[in-house]
């Protein structure tokens, strides 16, 4: 019997059933036909939904329309639902332009701005994504880079009673929360405010994305499923895993290789780097 193809989907129904049965949405960040093959392999191996996802710095690079095609082929060759979505949208324009190129998906990321300022910006966003059929995740609360110390990445924790707020006056369907993790390569060991973390998703209207997970425990990862996140997000551990397939690629082809050659060497990588963090991402559901 044929099996049948699935094409790119919103998060929010993804992420609504990840949140009832306590697993959380891989949403992996990438920038090339490699990665973008190698994560839907990875979520198709797993029976796993996926959130593929641009940075809008990756974005600027690629092309929202050329990336947008690439995750269309894929999810079209794909039997597991595919979302693909902007990471860390800057303006409003932004996110209108990724949904009129495509996208499922936009995250709306002005988190540096006075609360009201954001939940209006916010609300224009949430507005014309829903009328387009596309979902929309918002943060609050500072997301540090993990190379800043310890006491600024803890300075910009969400607080629960206003995220609840935020959620009520926008209106998005996810809601990126500050809770110790942080972007790239951590100096020290991040401190995760597992307390804060728990009140977070147990009352949050709508589901909790974790974000700079890379690099973080998978003993803290666990935790945080079992307290309820809905999507992690995973950019360092898929660089680093492509990274590796390069440098072995290189080693074992000469400078006289193929493209394909190395390339496939840092797609392989990361198919088992995405695997494990999908399994890791299940693990307590299954239990």
């Amino acid at each position: 019997m044929e099996e049948k193809q699935m094409s790119l989907v919103p998060f929010q129904k993804m992420l609504n059933e990840a949140r009832k049965y306590h697993y959380a949405v891989p949403a992996f960040n990438v920038a090339d036909m490699e990665t973008i093959q190698a994560i839907t392999r990875a979520a198709e191996m797993e029976g796993s939904p996926l959130i593929i996802q641009l940075y809008h710095a990756d974005l600027e690079f690629a092309g929202a329309d050329f990336m947008t095609s690439l995750a269309r082929t894929a999810s079209e060759h794909c039997t597991v639902p595919v979302s693909i979505s902007l990471d860390h949208g800057q303006s409003y324009e932004q996110a209108v332009s990724c949904i009129e190129q495509g996208f499922t998906g936009v995250m709306i990321d002005l988190s540096k701005n006075d609360f009201y300022e954001n939940v209006e910006d916010t609300k224009k966003v949430v507005k014309y994504a829903h009328a387009k059929n596309v979902s929309v995740e918002a943060e609050l609360g500072t997301i540090f880079d993990a190379d800043a110390p310890l006491e600024i990445r803890n300075s910009g924790m969400t607080d629960p009673e206003k995220a609840i707020e935020f959620v009520r006056l926008t209106g998005v369907d996810a809601l990126a929360v500050s809770i110790g993790t942080a972007h790239g390569v951590y100096s020290s060991t991040p401190v995760i405010d597992f307390e804060r973390a728990g009140q977070i998703f147990r009352t949050l209207p709508c589901p909790a994305v974790v974000h700079g997970a890379s690099c973080t425990p998978d003993e803290d990862i666990l935790k945080l499923c079992s307290l309820g996140v809905s999507k992690i997000n995973i950019g360092t551990d898929l660089n680093h895993a492509f990274n590796r397939g390069i440098l072995r690629g290189f080693k074992i082809y000469g400078e006289n290789a193929a493209i394909r050659e190395y390339m496939e060497e840092g797609r392989n990588e990361v198919i088992k780097t995405a695997r494990q963090k999908i399994q890791l991402f299940r693990t307590y559901a299954e239990q």
